[in-house]
């Protein structure tokens, strides 16, 4: 896998994180193509590439697939290390374990905590199905709308910590330039803006907002609109152009505790939501990443999955055929 190959966003712009991934692609000045695709489920023509992966983002490079936006960032910095996600702290040291713990409070606590004022009562009963397929729970209308005015307040307690983290510094950090960390709050204070107005934000959020338009400043994030499209059947075009006949053997690593060797079928599942195992070869497995080759009968194409290792639990298959 390099650079010279295709970079394929498949998005859609509603979603918080296929935003923030947009934000990275832009501040990295990162030549790619977008795929539109839709809110809800079904989504078929996207199962050659994810191998039924339900959450979006997912970035395609040739016929790698990474999902969730742990695996796309990691991709991003190995590709483009400059301008980084993780620039030096003030005593010299890089800034990635603390700008990726500090992003994991943020995409989960934080942002479940938003979730909690979706105007479910405006919602289609097509978007409200797909969320609690999602979800794996019912999500009463009446229950939550009730609840959101009771849950600002938790969010405010939230936003406190992220605000005296930040203090007097230009950035969450104090590096010289934002860190993940940033570009992380930043995409949950848009979608705060979102849903709960301007005015409310500025009143009760006002820091993070400033913080938010310095992040947006830096990262040309309305460019995405304007970035060449392509529809899903090219992108499976793509695809089945680079994919390789063998996998290439320095990339076929296991250096972690996982007890499964490299060749066998497993399945890959989120441990939050959308908890739909992904069925495939181990061919990967590192301390960062999970790697399945994944085979699409119908196209006759074999897709590289790279799932991060946090937030995901690695199973044999132990009903595959081999």
């Amino acid at each position: 896998m390099s650079t010279s190959q295709e970079i394929i966003f498949h998005w859609y712009p509603h979603s918080p994180f296929a935003q923030k991934v947009a934000w990275v692609l832009n501040y990295k000045k990162v030549e790619y193509k977008t795929v539109l695709i839709s809110m809800v489920e079904p989504r078929s023509s996207r199962r050659p590439l994810d191998g039924g992966y339900r959450k979006t983002p997912i970035l395609q490079i040739g016929n790698h697939v990474y999902c969730d936006s742990k695996s796309i960032f990691l991709a991003l910095e190995e590709l483009y290390p400059e301008p980084s996600l993780y620039p030096k702290l003030s005593n010299g040291e890089s800034s990635e374990g603390l700008a990726r713990a500090f992003t994991m409070w943020v995409d989960n606590t934080l942002f479940n905590n938003i979730v909690s004022q979706l105007p479910v009562k405006d919602l289609g009963d097509d978007f409200l199905a797909d969320r609690e397929s999602l979800a794996g729970r019912k999500l009463d209308r009446k229950t939550l709308a009730g609840g959101a005015p009771f849950m600002k307040a938790a969010i405010q307690a939230e936003y406190s910590i992220a605000e005296k983290t930040l203090g007097s510094k230009n950035w969450l950090l104090d590096t010289a330039s934002p860190s993940l960390a940033d570009f992380s709050l930043a995409m949950t204070t848009f979608f705060s803006l979102n849903l709960m107005g301007e005015k409310w934000v500025q009143a009760h959020l006002k820091v993070a907002f400033e913080h938010m338009q310095k992040v947006m400043g830096t990262s040309d994030w309305d460019r995405t609109e304007t970035m060449p499209t392509m529809t899903d059947e090219e992108a499976i075009e793509v695809l089945k152009r680079y994919q390789e006949s063998e996998v290439p053997e320095e990339f076929k690593v296991h250096n972690t505790v996982l007890p499964i060797t490299l060749g066998q079928q497993v399945f890959v599942t989120p441990l939050d939501t959308g908890k739909i195992p992904v069925a495939g070869t181990l061919v990967r497995s590192t301390v960062d990443e999970t790697v399945i080759a994944y085979k699409d009968a119908t196209n006759g194409t074999t897709t590289l999955i790279h799932f991060p290792a946090i937030g995901f639990v690695v199973v044999p298959n132990l009903g595959a055929k081999y």
